[in-house]
């Protein structure tokens, strides 16, 4: 019986040890794989992290599994690939991406708008009468002493009131040396009853520029002129537009010189402008028409519908030039109406029976 025992014990031990050792190894096995896999889920994880999107779920094959291991705890864990941890909620789907790097711009940032700007429209060239209307007498400008004065301060009486600037070539000096020819013949005493204001329109024109200017033209009068019956002033370019646009007086800048009409104001000691003389050579009686007109307040007539009519301001030689097909068209005219009236009388007075 002994005999027996010893030698089934020594058949059957051995296959239990082996059985028992390869229970050890597959089970070895199956860890390593599990770490694996572990490994890369954490790797894919990552990635996903990262913000590269959304990762392709690798395929996962089932562990062969060892029929020695139905029982015990090893199942659960190496019965196929174990299911990852559950993700964080920000992790879910493509997860939290990354803030953009140096220059990139996110894709949900409104790009800015392309905003024109405004065309600056140019300034118009011309008269606008505004007979009755105010000057802005709030206008600061400097004398040729480099004084400050307002032109509310300098028009304190009847006052001829010429735009011009000191570097025009041709039609400002000829108007101003056509006044030092019929100032002397205006029938009013200068500097008492009226007075002359040359207003530059250019802002780069200086007090030493109207200085000189002044000087040049008293002196083509023998300086027997009064001093106070002829000022020259010059401003500021916003104190220029301002007046200007008061007395109606377009011009514009081309390059060193300007376009602008050629025209004198006549102005009330209150401000009124009550008279335009247009052209280059006024008149010692329109003057003294002017300047009377303006000490009494009274608006004068408006030739300016005629002038325009008769003549159009020409800016490349900068003066009136006669329009001569619309005065001749209106000639013509005037003739055929004289002519088709002359014949309707001649019929008439032959219908007309003799006694």
């Amino acid at each position: 019986m002994r005999s027996a025992l010893l030698l089934f014990l020594l058949l059957v031990w051995p296959t239990q040890a082996i059985s028992q050792s390869a229970l050890h190894q597959a089970h070895d096995a199956a860890a390593a794989v599990t770490a694996h896999d572990r490994s890369t889920t954490e790797q894919a994880q990552e990635a996903l992290h990262a913000g590269h999107g959304d990762a392709a779920p690798m395929p996962m094959e089932p562990l062969a599994q060892d029929p020695a291991t139905d029982d015990g705890p090893a199942q659960s864990t190496h019965s196929g690939h174990a299911q990852p941890e559950a993700m964080p909620a920000d992790h879910s789907g493509h997860g939290t991406m990354a803030p953009p790097v140096g220059n990139v711009t996110p894709a949900s940032a409104p790009e800015p708008e392309h905003v024109h700007p405004a065309p600056v429209a140019e300034a118009s060239i011309g008269v606008t009468e505004k007979l009755g209307e105010f000057i802005a007498a709030e206008t600061r400008f400097f004398d040729e002493d480099g004084k400050a004065v307002t032109m509310g301060e300098i028009v304190d009486k009847p006052t001829i009131v010429v735009p011009i600037y000191f570097s025009c070539p041709n039609v400002c000096a000829i108007i101003q040396s056509s006044l030092t020819a019929v100032l002397p013949d205006v029938k009013l005493e200068p500097g008492v009853d009226f007075q002359v204001v040359s207003v530059s329109f250019d802002d780069t024109d200086t007090p030493e520029l109207a200085t000189r200017q002044k000087r040049n033209y008293m002196a083509a009068m023998d300086f027997k002129y009064p001093e106070n019956g002829w000022r020259f002033l010059t401003g500021k370019e916003t104190d220029i537009r301002m007046l200007m646009d008061s007395l109606g007086f377009g011009f514009r800048r081309e390059g060193k010189d300007f376009l602008h009409p050629v025209v004198i104001m006549a102005v009330s000691p209150k401000g009124k402008i009550v008279r335009y003389l247009y052209g280059t050579k006024p008149l010692a009686f329109d003057l003294t028409m002017a300047a009377t007109e303006a000490g009494r307040e009274q608006i004068g007539l408006s030739v300016k519908r005629v002038l325009a009519y008769c003549f159009s301001y020409d800016p490349e030689g900068k003066r009136y030039a006669f329009n001569f097909m619309k005065i001749t068209g209106t000639g013509i005219l005037l003739i055929l109406v004289v002519l088709l009236v002359s014949l309707m009388l001649a019929g008439r007075k032959k219908r007309t029976p003799r006694n």
